[in-house]
């Protein structure tokens, strides 16, 4: 196991490599896709249609892990849009049926990761005390009952929790919502690391699939946004597509996280380290294996939390009456379109930012 203390952007994103352990595989072979300082800071977006290729770290096969630290304690905090508290920003996207005019976002090439939290009880800086999984859609009641190992050979052997059969399908590769589950908007699986695109920075315009998404130049759009502004409001995990005004990547609410032995809920008040490993056992042959990749984690900012200090107050307000009247991108904490009197009442609702 690699061990690392590493810096990048703090506050927003994780900031700390506490430990890198990739699997075996023709990935983790790669150099450009083996740095685990990759993972910090914010994310590169490359939109719904191409995964980045670029500022990822892999964690190669099954079990090949990551664990990640902020510089503070991420709460659950019920102020957060959707009440969702992180996001995980990967390289999936999503493709094409034959004959389309965009792209299709119940389709998606995407190399799903189990997501794991441990609070810092012992107050002594060490990821040491208890994991609790984040069980999402698809691991079963208990999640220790999915539970495997593989055996590499040369005494390498890695662990994890496996996904289901759906999420390492066969040629082409591609993760596909049940036909119930696309035909009303929902989305079938969620709660996992890599499964979402990454909007490049200020796409506000949100995506579902069609023709020249992913760009910035819809009047909506502001590039010039800060990545804490962008990357820190969560995409709906359960809907289809990606909300207006969210980056997309894979938000979760810490609520999720249970006890892997029992199912009980963790009832964890926040995390202050996050495990990533590898959920699906699938080799691809001369391919490679599919293999969670990682770009960035955020912790989501509170609604009216303008400037990312995890409170609301005079500074939030002067940012909302700056952005008065205009369509004002993250200062329209309503999502109606314009910067009015509606996005003030939610601003002083949450004034002080007492979670």
């Amino acid at each position: 196991m690699l061990l690392l203390s590493s810096c990048a952007l703090a506050g927003d994103f994780a900031d700390r490599v506490v430990s890198y352990a990739p699997a075996p595989g023709v990935s983790a072979g790669v150099p450009d896709f083996a740095d685990p300082t990759a993972a910090l800071g914010a994310p590169a977006g490359a939109g719904p249609v191409d995964g980045s290729a670029t500022g990822v770290v892999t964690l190669s096969g099954f079990g090949g892990e990551i664990v990640l630290a902020f510089d503070h304690t991420v709460l659950d905090d019920p102020r957060n849009p959707h009440g969702l508290d992180a996001i995980v920003f990967g390289n999936a996207f999503w493709s094409c049926v034959s004959g389309c005019a965009g792209t299709d976002p119940a389709r998606r090439w995407s190399e799903a990761g189990v997501i794991e939290l441990s609070l810092d009880v012992n107050d002594n800086g060490l990821a040491d005390d208890p994991w609790f999984v984040v069980r999402g859609s698809s691991l079963p009641d208990p999640p220790a009952s999915a539970l495997a190992t593989r055996d590499w050979g040369g005494g390498i052997v890695t662990s994890g929790y496996e996904l289901p059969a759906a999420f390492s399908p066969p040629p082409p590769f591609f993760l596909v919502n049940p036909a119930d589950s696309t035909a009303t908007g929902d989305e079938a699986f969620w709660g996992y690391a890599d499964l979402s695109p990454v909007l490049p920075l200020g796409d506000l315009s949100g995506a579902v699939g069609a023709p020249g998404e992913g760009r910035t130049d819809d009047p909506e759009d502001d590039p010039s946004m800060s990545p804490g502004a962008y990357y820190t409001f969560p995409d709906d995990p359960r809907t289809l597509g990606i909300d207006p005004r969210a980056p997309g990547g894979d938000a979760f609410d810490i609520a999720w996280a249970v006890d892997p032995q029992t199912g009980a809920p963790a009832n964890l008040p926040g995390f202050d380290f996050m495990r990533i490993r590898t959920g699906v056992d699938a080799p691809l042959g001369p391919l490679g294996e599919l293999s969670t990749d990682l770009d960035a984690v955020a912790d989501v900012r509170a609604v009216g939390d303008l400037d990312g200090d995890d409170a609301i107050g005079p500074a939030d307000l002067a940012a909302l009456i700056g952005a008065w009247g205009t369509p004002g991108g993250r200062a329209d904490l309503d999502g109606d379109g314009v910067v009015a009197a509606s996005d003030l009442a939610l601003l002083v609702g949450g004034w002080g930012g007492a979670p």
